[in-house]
């Protein structure tokens, strides 16, 4: 009987074990560790249980009685309650080392092959590579960002929000982390298999929440070479003739509704924004270039922050005394996702 007993045990052990290495493995060296101590939480739980459960099993046989006296009412003693509570530290004190481990290697950062700087915003996400000097974003309720990393080569991102409280996930890494407004996170992620894996805000954002999906491609590194040299090819904007010292623009589902403005040197510009997104704020910033717009600095004018549905007017004169050249714009709100060419024509 007693065999009969312990074979049941080691079998329901073996077979928690299986069902543990069934789950989902990640697709990171990161994810790879973090599912390695779920599969040490799963086993120790199992041994847990089973064990919780044949005492309770042990019990109603052992002590099962077929009268119906009274059965003899017992307290129990300083020894059960000692080790009551010395087995709930013996099972915290197996498990603490496997945990502080996994969060150390998790949270470790290597250097990193690529840095990307990845903004997220009302409804939608924006890439930033500084080294490569190149820039991806998606289109909000239009299209989710797609941006690549190399396989196999360690990835850190600098997470930032731009307005509210977001977070990235990506199931496949078994991995989320939190973008705090005001205070950028950062973390490092290794990938080692190549794919198309699906990621989303998994924080209440807001309206459309549920659309703040982005897809990250783990490609060989000779494709992610030619990735890049694609994306360093491609300008914001275009050039365009001027029409003018009056300039409208809209700003609806968080897009322009121009990419490019032009105007005559010595001019000043009249503009009037119209923000058709209901509750959103939006800008109208010009800056020398995008890199002085991700750098934060040297911005030449800027209309400040209004939300929808309104329409402002602004005379802008700062302009005037700009040489001939392209420039940039963008709303500061959203960067990139709502960005174009601001050229100033000579005479």
């Amino acid at each position: 009987m007693r065999r009969g007993r312990r074979r049941l045990l080691v079998g329901a052990a073996a077979c928690s074990l299986l069902l543990a290495g069934c789950a989902k493995q990640g697709a990171t060296e990161q994810g790879q560790q973090v599912h390695h101590l779920y599969v040490v939480i799963f086993a120790l739980a199992a041994f847990v249980f089973l064990l919780v459960e044949g005492l309770l099993l042990y019990s109603v046989v052992r002590f099962r009685k077929r009268d119906d006296t009274e059965a003899p009412q017992t307290v129990g003693t300083n020894r059960a309650l000692v080790g009551f509570f010395a087995f709930g530290i013996v099972i915290v004190a197996v498990l603490f080392p496997f945990g502080e481990k996994t969060l150390s290697d998790v949270q470790k950062n290597e250097p990193p092959l690529v840095n990307i700087r990845l903004e997220a915003f009302q409804w939608e996400w924006t890439a930033f590579y500084p080294n490569e000097g190149i820039f991806t974003t998606g289109k909000t309720l239009v299209r989710p960002l797609i941006m690549e990393v190399p396989v196999d080569e360690p990835v850190h991102v600098t997470l930032v929000s731009r307005d509210v409280m977001h977070e990235f996930y990506v199931p496949a890494f078994l991995f989320m982390r939190n973008a705090f407004p005001g205070h950028p996170n950062s973390f490092t992620f290794t990938p080692t298999r190549l794919g198309t894996f699906a990621g989303q805000c998994a924080e209440y954002c807001g309206l459309w929440h549920s659309r703040m999906t982005f897809i990250l491609k783990v490609v060989p590194a000779v494709d992610y070479t030619a990735w890049v040299k694609k994306k360093i090819h491609q300008a914001i904007g275009g050039t365009c003739e001027p029409k003018g010292n009056s300039v409208h623009l809209t700003a609806h589902n968080t897009s322009w509704d121009t990419n490019c403005i032009a105007i005559d040197q010595d001019t000043t510009l009249s503009l009037t924004v119209t923000n058709l997104d209901e509750g959103v704020d939006h800008n109208f910033g010009i800056w020398p270039s995008l890199q002085d717009a991700i750098a934060e600095k040297g911005e030449l004018f800027e209309t400040g922050k209004f939300p929808g549905v309104e329409t402002k007017s602004f005379q802008v004169s700062q302009v005037a005394s700009l040489p001939p050249g392209h420039y940039y714009f963008q709303c500061d709100v959203h960067g990139v996702a709502m960005a174009g060419a601001f050229i100033v024509e000579g005479h």
